[in-house]
């Protein structure tokens, strides 16, 4: 669904601009690049949660070693959530850099709008 809205709103960036997401929905794209930055953080903090709560599983060499894979890619997951930054989300949901997309696509707010 998250992709739908992304591709729908870059579909419609000269005739939709943040304000009148704004106005008539009280987020814009800006805010939903700044939602997936928290959420990666939520996720992050979750798998770490979950990470310290150990596996609880005690068996054989295979098993052992299946935990300890699971736990070096959640490792990786962690790692990627915590990186993942507002640049990066903006370029997902705008369809490309925030500063490219403005220049693009930016129309000066109206007296109305405001």
């Amino acid at each position: 669904a998250f992709r739908s809205l992304c591709a729908h709103l870059q579909d419609r960036s000269d005739e939709v601009q943040n304000i009148d997401l704004m106005t008539l929905s009280g987020f814009c794209r800006n805010c939903l690049a700044k939602w997936l930055v928290l959420e990666a953080r939520k996720l992050s903090d979750e798998l770490k949660q979950h990470q310290e709560g150990g596996d609880g599983c005690v068996g054989g060499s295979a098993l052992v070693d299946t935990i300890e894979n699971a736990k070096e890619k959640r490792a990786v997951i962690i790692q990627s959530l915590d990186a993942l930054g507002y640049d990066e989300t903006a370029e997902e949901v705008y369809g490309c850099t925030y500063p490219e997309w403005k220049k693009r696509h930016a129309k000066k707010a109206t007296d109305e709008q405001m």
